[in-house]
């Protein structure tokens, strides 16, 4: 890969409908899951950084069960997706081994998205995977979800996790080439839409029709998450899934499938978010050292650079950061360590967290994504 091509997280969803086998939408397509794990396999050897976000658990549970059709009772479907989930995780634990890839499973629920500390350790948890070329293989864990708190299908669960780690694309695997201005499945004469500035309430009726049997989204919950995406920075694509190889051209900048642009830069947004409405719980004293890095440098707070600490916080708190002796802020920003644990790793090397801890967070007290500059 060049030099100058910059390198991006991605998050790649791909549907029940695009794994479906051509001969029984039971089973699992294994030329698809081929041609996914070849081409996720060459994006993270040219050092982007992947997550997987796959539905088709509860498919292959019926398909295991000999179930003649998906469940209609929760438990029912509770008991499909976790015995599915097992031989979901073997496929590609099989496909990506051949490349040397490492998977790990990972499980969620809508409410772990609205709680701070289970959202901070599954966002802190995929970073690290990244840092150890682990690829995190995502789905709802409809095991025990309840109704009240289940996505619904996948393609939200997609989004709300490109906005946990800050993907710079989004990209929808389904079984259609992208969104068409009327539904091609009734109108010969549909035309496809490549780009979309701005997701317009029009722009939401075009997308109608649901998914099969097994795939509970259509159109219309893949338009829901690109309004999602776009809304804090993410470009969003929908493309034709039968044919994963067309993600290497869409980075390539070729037109695939439909592209959603973002309103707003999502670094710019989540920093004045930090600036202007996070609230503090406490301050962060630091030397000239880390004051300059920060400001000038654009780099991550250390505890080598803390000097003291004050207020009540705990992991994931907002903080401000002044200057030793001054109670101005010069910035403001989301800590990894609470107060009581900033006391025990103060004036220390990032190397030396874990000795005085017995865990760590990762080397930074604060890293310069959660770390906005005070005007």
């Amino acid at each position: 890969m060049p030099a100058d091509k910059k390198l991006e997280k991605l998050v790649i969803k791909v549907g029940t409908a695009t794994l479906s086998s051509l001969d029984s939408v039971n089973a699992i397509n294994i030329e698809i899951i081929e041609k996914l794990t070849n081409v996720i396999s060459k994006l993270k050897k040219s050092g982007h950084k992947v997550v997987l976000v796959t539905s088709g658990a509860v498919a292959l549970g019926v398909k295991k069960l000999s179930l003649s059709r998906k469940p209609k009772t929760i438990l029912g479907k509770q008991v499909a997706a976790a015995v599915g989930q097992a031989l979901l995780m073997q496929t590609y634990e099989k496909y990506f081994s051949k490349h040397g890839i490492p998977v790990a499973q990972i499980l969620l629920t809508r409410d772990g998205f609205a709680q701070r500390e289970i959202y901070i350790n599954a966002r802190e948890t995929i970073l690290e995977m990244f840092n150890m070329n682990i690829l995190p293989i995502i789905n709802e864990n409809d095991a025990v979800a309840s109704e009240e708190i289940r996505f619904g299908d996948n393609d939200m669960l997609s989004a709300l996790v490109s906005d946990l780690i800050s993907a710079d694309h989004l990209i929808i695997l389904t079984d259609e080439e992208g969104l068409y201005d009327s539904n091609p499945k009734k109108n010969k004469d549909a035309k496809l839409i490549s780009l979309v500035e701005k997701i317009t309430p029009q722009i939401e009726k075009m997308a109608s029709g649901e998914g099969s049997e097994f795939s509970l989204g259509g159109m219309t919950t893949k338009i829901q998450a690109a309004k999602l995406a776009t809304s804090v920075g993410i470009i969003t694509h929908i493309i034709y899934g039968k044919n994963p190889e067309a993600i290497l051209d869409l980075l390539e900048n070729k037109r695939i499938g439909t592209t959603f642009l973002p309103g707003s830069n999502k670094v710019e947004k989540r920093k004045s978010w930090i600036a202007h409405t996070l609230i503090a719980a406490g301050k962060i004293y630091v030397d000239s050292g880390a004051q300059k890095a920060i400001l000038t440098n654009g780099k991550s707070l250390l505890p080598a650079g803390v000097k003291k600490v004050s207020g009540n916080f705990e992991r994931g708190s907002g903080v401000e950061i002044c200057l030793l002796d001054s109670n101005s802020p010069f910035a403001k920003g989301i800590t990894n360590y609470g107060k009581a644990e900033l006391e025990k790793i103060i004036g220390l090397k990032s190397a030396d967290i874990e000795k005085a801890l017995g865990y760590t967070y990762g080397e930074t007290v604060i890293h310069r994504d959660d770390l906005a500059i005070l005007k």
